[in-house]
């Protein structure tokens, strides 16, 4: 029986975060440990769960809206016992009030799943599964540090299918060290044909003090320049959509239909909660962030303390600016009358001017009524989405 009061408009999120991997890859800087013993996972998702518990008792007064999307994410979330993640989804159901049609992810790495892992995550609820692949080369995945083989995500794609699964995501990655664009090609050819219907493809970034950053800055790797780059995203872009792929943000595409109904929370600027080591949220108009150190975050829990750090609650112009720049990370665009109904007038108001320089340098287009990246915007990102930070 949920415990909170429901308000049966909207749709709430809610991610929990699994720190715990096989092996840590080469380029991941995310809260993450690997070789870690039950014990201490136990004790990661009682704390977990106590965190749950006390959000639940904390906000009993409050109307929130129902739960439409769960998202596991990790880490390797597939990596621990399927027991824990049952128990968590139990109780999720136990104090929040979710949705029949909910959409329930859990990420999985290849090298992780087992028959009785796919089947008993269908069984408890989860609908949709994200698989990360990355490159289809054993080559790319032994320099990634991946923990699987292409042989298996083979494996891993026919226990999904067989457990019952039928919408799923597959990450790849582009602008990796030794990658050619017939790499990129030959990957997207191999996973279109066990029929996701999401794909995210993602660029590398180099995060400093990973070991793969220091393999490049020492030379030991080195990366494809910024031109063979773009061709991958481009090529990548009129691949999946002669497939018939929306391509809808700037990392991820879809079958019609099949958007990530979780990340799209990210870009609306909608409540969401986060919960677990280093996990984020947005809640009551305010960003928080919890203790990314894996003994402190479950000794505050123990104690009976919260282990988030909650950021001041936003001002009307830092959501207007949120707005834009998570928005226009939607290829549809943002729509002058969704800005107008949030915010009580058009986002030529307070952007007038730094909308013009974009659309002048044309990284925007203004068609009257959606604003969005071009092209050229979509190569330049960053300088859009930083004009409006």
């Amino acid at each position: 029986m949920n415990t909170l009061k429901v308000d049966s408009g909207g749709g709430l999120g809610i991610y929990c975060h699994i720190p715990f991997c096989l092996k840590k890859c080469a380029y991941c800087d995310f809260s993450s440990f690997s070789h870690q013993t039950e014990a201490v996972i136990r004790d990661y998702f009682a704390a977990l769960h106590k965190e749950i518990r006390k959000f639940s008792e904390e906000n009993k007064g409050s109307i929130l809206p129902a739960v439409d999307t769960i998202y596991f994410g990790g880490g390797t979330p597939s990596a621990v016992d399927v027991r824990h993640i049952e128990a968590t989804l139990l109780l999720l159901n136990e104090v929040f009030q979710i949705k029949d049609d909910a959409e329930i992810t859990i990420e999985i790495n290849p090298g992780t799943l087992t028959t009785d892992k796919a089947r008993r995550y269908k069984k408890a609820g989860i609908n949709r599964a994200s698989v990360g692949l990355q490159a289809w080369q054993d080559f790319l995945l032994k320099i990634l540090g991946r923990v699987h083989s292409q042989a298996d995500f083979k494996k891993a794609m026919e226990l999904l299918k067989e457990a019952g699964f039928s919408n799923f995501s597959v990450d790849v990655m582009v602008g990796l060290p030794g990658q050619k664009l017939e790499d990129v090609m030959e990957t997207l050819q191999a996973v279109i044909k066990y029929a996701p219907t999401h794909l995210s493809c993602y660029s590398l970034i180099l995060e400093s003090g990973t070991p793969m950053a220091n393999w490049v800055e020492s030379g030991q790797l080195e990366l494809p320049d910024e031109d063979e780059e773009r061709e991958m995203h481009w090529a990548v872009d009129a691949f999946l959509n002669e497939q018939g792929f929306l391509h809808y943000e700037i990392s991820s595409f879809c079958r019609p239909g099949y958007e990530s109904r979780h990340n799209v929370k990210y870009w609306e600027l909608v409540p969401y909660l986060g919960f677990g080591l280093g996990a984020h949220g947005y809640f009551n108009g305010q960003r928080y962030g919890n203790s990314n150190e894996l003994n402190e975050y479950c000794q505050l829990l123990k104690a009976d303390k919260s282990p988030s750090i909650f950021e001041p609650a936003m001002t009307p112009e830092e959501q207007m600016r949120e707005w834009m720049f998570l928005g226009l990370r939607k290829l549809g665009g943002i729509r002058e009358d969704d800005f107008c109904a949030r915010f009580g007038e058009s986002y030529f108001v307070p952007f007038g001017e730094v909308i013009q320089s974009l659309i002048t340098a044309r990284l925007l287009v203004w068609d009257g009524s959606v604003l969005k990246l071009t092209p050229r915007g979509q190569d330049f990102g960053n300088q859009v989405f930083m004009a409006f930070v």
